[in-house]
């Protein structure tokens, strides 16, 4: 029986593709893990402030429980949204298509840099 070349290298694509689709899925799921830390920060972060500033009895104390309080729910939309956009990407890399999921992305970029500014607004109002 001769050897079959062909078969070779079509099993060895096979692997290939395999390993492959294991490292993406890999990746997708350190990405996932770095949101939901940034996320859980933020929720940290609010919980610090507002009750930082409600044990300080400061007189713009609703103010800053405000500010905490978006704090807490931009790291949940955030958890959200990631969570969102890790099942979306685990489906397209299930299905062969290695697609980019920007707009998720954005949004994602979005929150710390709407809460940062937030935080900068009533740090210059206090």
């Amino acid at each position: 029986m001769a050897w079959d070349r062909t078969s070779d290298q079509h099993e060895l694509a096979r692997e290939r593709t395999a390993e492959a689709r294991r490292r993406t899925h890999l990746a997708n799921e350190r990405t996932y893990a770095a949101w939901v830390r940034t996320a859980l920060a933020l929720i940290a972060l609010g919980v610090g402030i507002a009750g930082y500033f409600h044990l300080a009895g400061n007189g713009r104390v609703q103010l800053f429980v405000g500010l905490g309080g978006s704090f807490v729910i931009g790291g949940a939309l955030m958890a959200a949204l990631a969570t969102y956009a890790y099942r979306k990407t685990y489906e397209s890399v299930e299905r062969g298509e290695y697609g980019s999921t920007m707009t998720l992305t954005l949004l994602l970029g979005a929150i710390p840099i709407l809460l940062g500014l937030l935080a900068l607004a009533m740090i210059i109002l206090q």
